[in-house]
């Protein structure tokens, strides 16, 4: 009968080609989150402030 470990070793071919290949997926994602365009945390707030401004304003047309 054969060895039951090369099971494990063709899992972890698997793996290791799973492992790679997402890497090669996500790797533009992954460029654009260290790219120095990058929001700080003033826009992050600024955004935030104009959508809490804008869900204000909808709330207050929706109750009349």
């Amino acid at each position: 009968m054969h060895d039951p470990r090369w099971i494990l070793v063709a899992w972890g071919v698997v793996a290791l080609a799973a492992a790679l290949r997402f890497w090669r997926i996500t790797r533009p994602f992954r460029t654009r989150l260290s790219s120095p365009n990058r929001l700080t945390s003033t826009d992050l707030d600024q955004a935030r402030a104009s959508l809490e401004r804008s869900w204000s304003e909808g709330d207050r047309r929706g109750s009349n």
